[in-house]
């Protein structure tokens, strides 16, 4: 049974509303709220109070769980959840909140949410009209993030949508509930984002927005420009550009209090406008990481052989395995497995004995090597007898399947680093994270990331000496060694983990023999 007295006290209680700070906000005497909420005062659907209401709640719940959360006390009465609009569920709000919501709904039956005015509302307040036309007005973030999903939802798989910020100070692409959406539509559409951003020097503000969007920077569907330097300004600005449909704009102020305000736009000529403005803006600034196809180049080998082959520490996070530690007749070995001719085998059996050679050479100067191995992904090697990487580390295009042989080939040399090499380290942990799923990333420290990406239909190589960047992928890796160095037996503990995956390989490997 709806309550609508109760509704409201709830949702006040819920929100952290005062009475007095409702009344001041609808500029009414406290006492008509208290009326209000004993329910000896009527609260109708049409009226002033009830659509200023509903205007408050809205902008005082600031957060998706916050919808959630009235998603579900609209469920326990029957209202409908399926709410593609702000329109749509403020008509809900009211439904839920007026006194004569009950009767409405019956009166109106299966049509809802439509439009509760109808016959039995006034038309239109101008605020509700905004929310009909070309040029909604959205106060807070939560009010864009559920004007910005169905845009998004409805985009075809690879879109690109565009964004502009005028500072990395913006706090709108920081919240939460922003970059979750991105997040979202990113896996459900494919989406891709081009976003440009001017970097004021707050270190402490670019660190917040990178750390937001990890995830997608690491995927290769955000790629990021930045352009140094930024006057000083009244309010900042966001740009989110769909081409040739939608804008919205986002203007917040340089404090911290007040809510941003958005601005849909679809008038198309200003939208055409903007879209040049950002591909200028786009053409000459600088990329945040460099992103590389499906491709074996001599310069995407050149930077693999900077991380791995020149001086300095290394510090790599890797959900596979290293065919670096194969020793050259493993590596081989694997090759003639491939099929390639004569010519084609001995140009890849050269390079990877530069690489080899290379990367002994730094162990030999003491440098620091660092690597992390996911101990679920080692089991499935060890179950499976198999391991999914990139071509590339066997100069080709697209993935191929290390056989178990191959595998062990692999474990071996790690131990054998493990027990003579004293600037190689390792690590072996139970949880890696979704970040570090089917990728991996080689940090040459303050000079380089690489992070391989392995998730899409075709491996995608990123790659950046930005230090902005270096920096917080550096912060992510301590974080993840700090979780397991310094325990007891550290180094033993890895060689016996690495050492029982290689038994187990070689049974499989001595089951395939037999077979054959």
């Amino acid at each position: 049974m709806n309550n609508p007295s109760k509704n409201l006290k709830m949702v006040l209680e819920y929100l952290g509303i005062t009475n007095l700070a409702l009344a001041k906000a609808l500029d009414i005497d406290p006492s008509v709220i208290s009326r209000y909420l004993t329910g000896k005062r009527r609260l109708l659907a049409a009226s002033p109070q009830m659509d200023a209401i509903a205007e408050y709640i809205l902008a005082r719940a600031q957060r998706v769980s916050d919808v959630e959360w009235l998603k579900d006390k609209f469920r326990a009465v029957g209202l409908p959840t399926d709410i593609s609009t702000v329109f749509r569920f403020k008509q809900n709000l009211i439904m839920w909140l007026a006194t004569d919501g009950e009767t409405l709904r019956r009166n109106l039956g299966p049509s809802l949410p439509g439009d509760i005015a109808g016959a039995q509302r006034p038309a239109p307040t101008q605020r509700e009209a905004a929310h009909l036309s070309d040029g909604d007005v959205l106060l807070g973030s939560l009010l864009i993030v559920l004007a910005l999903r169905p845009q998004l939802s409805a985009l075809q798989s690879g879109a690109v949508v565009d964004i502009f910020l005028s500072s990395d100070q913006l706090r709108i692409m920081q919240n939460e509930d922003v970059s979750q959406l991105l997040t979202e539509m990113i896996a459900l559409n494919d989406l891709r984002f081009r976003m440009v951003v001017c970097v004021s020097g707050n270190t402490q503000a670019m660190s917040k927005l990178l750390d937001a969007y990890m995830p997608s920077l690491v995927s290769g569907h955000m790629q990021l420009s930045v352009v140094h330097g930024m006057t000083q300004t009244v309010t900042n600005t966001m740009h989110l550009l769909i081409p040739n449909s939608y804008a919205m704009l986002v203007t917040e102020t340089a404090g911290t209090t007040a809510p941003p305000i958005g601005t849909v736009v679809r008038q198309v000529d200003f939208i055409a406008e903007a879209e040049q403005s950002f591909e200028t803006a786009w053409r000459y600034a600088q990329p945040v990481l460099n992103i590389y196809g499906d491709d074996f180049s001599r310069s995407i080998l050149e930077i693999l052989y900077r991380e791995f082959c020149t001086p300095g520490a290394l510090d790599v996070v890797k959900d596979s395995v290293n065919p670096m530690f194969m020793s050259p007749e493993a590596y081989d070995r694997f090759l003639r497995t491939r099929g390639h001719s004569k010519e084609e085998f001995a140009w890849r059996s050269a390079e990877f004995l530069r690489f080899k050679s290379g990367m002994d050479g730094v162990l030999c100067e003491g440098m620091v090597y660092r690597e992390i191995l996911s101990l679920p992904r080692l089991n499935d090697i060890a179950l499976t007898g198999r391991c999914r990487m990139a071509g590339l580390y066997f100069m080709e295009r697209g993935y191929i399947d290390l056989d178990a042989e191959g595998c062990a080939a692999i474990l071996s040399g790690y131990i054998e680093y493990l027990q003579t090499v004293p600037s190689y380290h390792m690590l072996i942990l139970d949880d890696l994270s979704l970040l570090h799923q089917n990728n991996c990333w080689h940090l040459k420290q303050n000079q380089s990331l690489g992070i391989n990406y392995w998730q899409d239909k075709e491996p995608v190589m990123l790659h950046s000496d930005q230090l902005l960047l270096l920096r917080e992928f550096q912060t992510h890796f301590d974080r993840l060694w700090a979780r397991g160095e310094g325990y007891i037996g550290n180094r033993s503990n890895v060689v016996s983990i690495l050492m029982d995956v290689l038994e187990r390989l070689k049974m499989i490997t001595r089951d395939a023999n037999s077979r054959r």
